[in-house]
Order: C-alpha cells, then sequence, then structure tokens
C-alpha cells in the first residue's frame, strides 16, 4: 500500500474532528512530558545545590573555630612559656599573683570568646583566677585535667560544657599542661574558659533556611558541644547510634549525608567537618522543606500553568470544535442562501448585475432585463458598462465611477452605495428612465473590485413625478396670486379708498399701540387733527367731484411732509388725523404751521378756474393733554373746534 493510500485510509478512520482532539492530547501529553523533566532536573539541580551550600557552610563554620582555637591554644602556649617555674607553687603563689593575674587579664581583654583564665597546679589547686569566678578543682572536668598531666601532648583538653552560676554564661574549659623544663613533669595547667555563646555567634551569618541547624560535636563519642537552634537537654551527652557522628567518625574528616533527625523528625542535607586538628566536628544541616521551598513554589507554579494550559487547549480545541461545527452550518445556509438569492434575483421585476471594476463589463445580469429592455442575459453579460445607455447617462456613469474610486480610495466609507437616475436604451430604441442603486464590494485588501447593482424600472414614476412638479408649479402660482389679493385686501381694509391715506380702524388699533409704547418708553406724541374749511360750500357749488379731488389734493399734502413712523388718517368726511410718535407739543405745532401754509398754496383747477381752500388744525399732546386714545382724540377734537371758532385757517393747542 502506497503512502497515498495509506493517508486516505487515515483520513477515513480518522474524520477532522476526531484529528483535531489526538492532535491536541498528543500536544498536552509532550507539554506534560516536558514540565515532568523540568520540574525532575529542577528537583535534582535544588538538591546539588543544597549539598554544597551544606558543606560550604560547614567548611566556613570550620574554618572560623579552627582560627578560634588556634588563637586560644597559642595564647595558652605563650602564658605557659611566660610564666616563671615558681609560679606554680603554692608557697611562692603570693609573690607572682599579682603580676601573673594582670598578664592574664591582659590577655583575656584581648580575646572576646575567652571569658577568663585560671592556672593549677599539678595537684589540681587553683593559684591564679582573671575574669573567672573562684571555685574549686572539682567543677572541672577532671579526665580533662589528668589527660595534660599525663603527657598527652600538646594538643588542648577540652572539658564538657558548663553554665556559671553567676554570669549564666555556658562555657567550655580548654586546658594546656605546663611541664617542667628540667625533668619534663608537669608543673601545673593553664585552663582558658570558652564563650560557647560567642562560638554560636559565628554561625549567625550562614544561611541554613528556616529549619536549618548548626551543631559542634566531640569527635571521639559525640557529646554535643553546640547547637542552634538550641537543646540545653541535649548538651554534653553522647551521640549513640547517630548515623551522622558514625559517617562524621569514618568520613576522612569531611562529608555530606542526608537522614531524618531523631530530636525534631526533620529530614536534612548535612556537611560535616572535623576542626582543625583538634576533637571537634562541626555538621550544618539544611532541611528538605527550604531547599525545596523554591522548587515547590516553580512545581505550583508549573501545575497551575500546566492546568491554564490544559484549560486554555481545552477551550481552543472546544471553540475550534464549534467553528466547525458553525462552518458545516454556515456552508450549507451558505448553499441555501445562494439558492435564494439566485431564485429571488431570477424572479425579481429590477434587474440584478454585477460589473467588472478593472475591465468595466458585466460579469452577470438576470434574466429580468429582458422583461425591462428586451435583451437577453447573454447579450449584456461581457459588454461594457455604457453599452445600453444613453450617450449623457453613459458619460456621466462613467464619471461617477471614477470619482467614487478616488473616494474610497481616499478612505471615504460613504463613497460605497451611489443612487443614479440613467436613462436605458431598450432593444427596440426606445429610452426608458431607471433607477440604479451600486454597491461597491472590496476584496480582502479594501480595494474595490465588484460593483453590484439593482437597476429598477421608474418611467411610470418619472411621469407620475412631471405631472406632480406641474400641478405644483400651477397651484404655487395660485397660492402667489391669492397671497397677493389677501396683501391688496388687507390694504383696503385700512386704507381709504378715496385719499390712500389710513382709515379710521387703523388709526383705532395704531393708536392705541402707541401712547402704551409712549406710556411704557417715557417717549412724547401728538396729534393733530384738521379739516378743510367751509368743504360744505365747496361740494354745494363745485360739486363732489371738486370736493373728492380736494381731499385727494390735500392729502398727498399731508403725504408729502410726514416721517416714515407717522400715521396720517381720514378721520371721516373732510377731517384728518396725524399721529406724531417721539414728538413734543413744540415740534408738532410747527408741523401743524407747515401743513396750514402747504395747504394754503394748493388750488383745485375747474376749467379756467382755480379754486383754493384752507384747513383748521388742532393739537394734543401725550401725556400733557391725556394719558389715553380718546382722552388725545377728544382734546384734538376740541383744539380743532376752537381754531374754527377763532377765525378758521389756523392752528390751535388745546387748553383746558
Amino acid at each position: 500500500m502506497d503512502k497515498h493510500a495509506s493517508g486516505t485510509l487515515f483520513r477515513r478512520a480518522f474524520g477532522p474532528r476526531l484529528r483535531l482532539v489526538l492532535f491536541f492530547a498528543l500536544t498536552w501529553l509532550g507539554v506534560a512530558a516536558l514540565l515532568a523533566f523540568l520540574l525532575q532536573d529542577g528537583y535534582r539541580a535544588a538538591e546539588r545545590k543544597a549539598e554544597s551550600d551544606a558543606l560550604a557552610a560547614a567548611g566556613l563554620l570550620e574554618a572560623r573555630l579552627a582560627i578560634t582555637l588556634r588563637r586560644v591554644q597559642g595564647d595558652l602556649e605563650h602564658l605557659a612559656e611566660t610564666f616563671p617555674p615558681d609560679a606554680f607553687k603554692p608557697v611562692a603563689a603570693g609573690r607572682f599573683r599579682e603580676q601573673v593575674v594582670r598578664e592574664l587579664n591582659l590577655h583575656a581583654r584581648g580575646f572576646s570568646e575567652i571569658v577568663g583564665f585560671r592556672v593549677l597546679d599539678a595537684a589540681g589547686t587553683p593559684l591564679y583566677v582573671a575574669g573567672w569566678s573562684v571555685q574549686s578543682a572539682g567543677a572541672l572536668d577532671q579526665a580533662c585535667l589528668k589527660a595534660p598531666l599525663a603527657g598527652n601532648g600538646r594538643i588542648p583538653c577540652f572539658s564538657e560544657v558548663s553554665l556559671d552560676r553567676l554570669s549564666g554564661r555556658s562555657t567550655m574549659a580548654v586546658a594546656l599542661a605546663v611541664p617542667d623544663a628540667a625533668t619534663g613533669a608537669g608543673q601545673g595547667v593553664v585552663i582558658a574558659l570558652l564563650d560557647i555563646g560567642a562560638l554560636a555567634r559565628m554561625s549567625d551569618t550562614l544561611n541554613l533556611g528556616a529549619s536549618g541547624v548548626m551543631s559542634l560535636r566531640r569527635i571521639e563519642d559525640g557529646r554535643l558541644v553546640l547547637r542552634r537552634p538550641a537543646l540545653p537537654e541535649l548538651l554534653n551527652l553522647p551521640a549513640m547510634d547517630d548515623p551522622l557522628h558514625a559517617r562524621a567518625v569514618e568520613g576522612g574528616g569531611k562529608g555530606i549525608y542526608r537522614f531524618v533527625t531523631p530530636t525534631d523528625g526533620v529530614e536534612r542535607i548535612y556537611g560535616f567537618q572535623r576542626v582543625g586538628e583538634y576533637p571537634l566536628y562541626v555538621t550544618t544541616g539544611i532541611a528538605t522543606a527550604d531547599y525545596l521551598s523554591d522548587w515547590r513554589q516553580t512545581l505550583f507554579m508549573a501545575l497551575a500553568s500546566a492546568a491554564l494550559l490544559f484549560l486554555a487547549l481545552s477551550l481552543v480545541l472546544i471553540r475550534l470544535l464549534r467553528a466547525g461545527q458553525e462552518e458545516d452550518l454556515t456552508a450549507g445556509k451558505l448553499v441555501e442562501s445562494e439558492a435564494r438569492y439566485r431564485m429571488l434575483a431570477e424572479n425579481s421585476h429590477d434587474v440584478i448585475w454585477t460589473l467588472d471594476i478593472p475591465s468595466r463589463r458585466y460579469t452577470y445580469v438576470s434574466p429580468s432585463v429582458t422583461d425591462m429592455c428586451g435583451y437577453l442575459p447573454e447579450e449584456v453579460v461581457g459588454e461594457p458598462l455604457e453599452a445600453t445607455l444613453t450617450a449623457e447617462s453613459a458619460g456621466r456613469i462613467v464619471r461617477e465611477v471614477d470619482q467614487r474610486l478616488r473616494r474610497i480610495a481616499a478612505g471615504d466609507k460613504a463613497a460605497g452605495v451611489v443612487v443614479s437616475e440613467l436613462e436605458q436604451r431598450c432593444k427596440d430604441g426606445s429610452v426608458i428612465a431607471t433607477e440604479v442603486v451600486s454597491s461597491y464590494l472590496l476584496d480582502a485588501e479594501g480595494v474595490p473590485q465588484t460593483i453590484l447593482g439593482i437597476t429598477r424600472n421608474v418611467s411610470e414614476r418619472k411621469a407620475a413625478e412631471t405631472a406632480l412638479r406641474e400641478t405644483n408649479r400651477q397651484l404655487h402660482a395660485r397660492i402667489e396670486e391669492i397671497g397677493r389679493l389677501q396683501v391688496a385686501l388687507q390694504e383696503l381694509a385700512v386704507r381709504d379708498s378715496l385719499t390712500g391715506l389710513y382709515n379710521r380702524r387703523y388709526l383705532d388699533e395704531t393708536l392705541e399701540r402707541e401712547v402704551s409704547r409712549a406710556r411704557r418708553e417715557g417717549n412724547p406724541l401728538s396729534l393733530v387733527m384738521l379739516d378743510i374749511d367751509y368743504f360744505k360750500k365747496v361740494n354745494d357749488t363745485y360739486g363732489h367731484q371738486v370736493g373728492d379731488e380736494a381731499l385727494r389734493m390735500l392729502a398727498s399734502t399731508l403725504q408729502a411732509d410726514i416721517r416714515a413712523e407717522d400715521v396720517a388718517c381720514r378721520y371721516g368726511g373732510e377731517e384728518f388725523l396725524i399721529l406724531l410718535p417721539n414728538m413734543p407739543l413744540e415740534t408738532a405745532m410747527l408741523r401743524a404751521e407747515a401743513w396750514r401754509s402747504a395747504v394754503e398754496g394748493v388750488c383745485v383747477a375747474l376749467g379756467n378756474f382755480r379754486i383754493t381752500f384752507t384747513v383748521s388744525l388742532g393739537v394734543a399732546a401725550y401725556p400733557e393733554h391725556g394719558k389715553t386714545p380718546d382722552d388725545l382724540t377728544r382734546c384734538a377734537d376740541q383744539a380743532l373746534y376752537r381754531a374754527k371758532n377763532d377765525g378758521r385757517n389756523r392752528v390751535s393747542v388745546f387748553s383746558a
């Protein structure tokens, strides 16, 4: 079976989803195996580092202790050599006491680790003491006393650890025999008292962890000299069946050993080393929990990361499986949608089409083009965009496409859809109006490649719109005519038809408004009332036409000499009234006199006759004569009446 057939068989046996699950399972197993390998390697590295740190700590502590003990030994040897032989005789002790004690105090002050010195004779009787409470020889280790006296070399002897009742210090005596130079027999013993606390402080800088321990033991039986953390109940007790002690004795001076300490049940890696040539060795232990704390944090983080990775991979797998299901559903819906849209396109009355932008040619045209224009779809597909358009519409659509492409390239998203009205040429030569909705479709790089268009025949709608526009035009013309008539009617409602001046109705409204304004703003206001003298005589003598002409000429004279804000009205018959806003009484009198004089020079032509007439005027002002429209009108009327009584053709001002 060749490879191709095997691959085909595998794909058939394992579907896409099962292959995906297998891939993720193998990936997770690979990550788990790699993680286990790294954790195991980290565990071994932590162990190696702990062993190295324990051995290094033991070596450092051994070096410090060895230096201290050598200094103490050197000091003892120096004292033994410098004391006179007679100083060891009890009978001469009084003679040498001051000299020897001074020398001992001097040496005691030079060493922080030494509490004091004591000098014994050969019988063990204390002769000299410095910095040390006086006590009997029985308090010392007798074995330590006998050994140097028996001549066991120059190595100091170490006593058990004892507690000084006076100072409260834990101490250990270091004794060195002083031989007689002549006979070689022992003359006495020089003893230095070591402060165990000072020795313990040498381990302060060691980093052994929270559960780390250090100890100092005697090599012959493992008796405990010093331990941190301290266990006072174990001091001076030998190490019974202690594998660490056995290893220290047999291990050649230094080494590493791992075991669970019986005293606290904690497993540690111990480093041990003998202290120089002395019968002591040190141990430093790093607890497994301490040196694995970082590794356990790493383990926790690794397990948490693995769990998160597993969760993430599971979520991704679930997402991919769901995506596959959704893709299958989408593909099925896409097929259904394509079939549905093809059915809509083929049965729609509108023409649906697509155009390739680079070539500007149709790539698809729905069958409804036959009903709209008479062309078969295959007759239009492959033709250029302007093939079925009129010349004007073709030029316009080409410019529109170029403009839209430039706007889309500039980032204008609104340019992607456009509605145009174009004229289409049918196969029979007729032209129809169409509405075209064009959508510019972009590729993955955002470049427009295709135009999707929908063309609708709007000829009937265009005809209806044309008819509607004509109807609207006619309606607007009629509305404008009605407006003009309304304006003219409003003018007729407030104008006197004979003189063209405002009528009394308009005067009543305006006078009320102007009096209110003058009262509100504190401005003056004047009112002039006039009528033609002997007007009835003119009518009776010359006729009403001459009288009407006289009224018109009087109105023209008044209008020729009034301000824009003044209001001239025909009050009734031959009476006129002029409203003068913002004009004080004195100015109004001058204006009235000017009108009287101007009217006096006016004449009405009747054939060869020239008919003249005069006017009488009455003036009243706000607020001097009245504060209401009726009061002002009444005062102006009374002033006019007074002017007539005083001889006519004059101006009269109201007076109470």
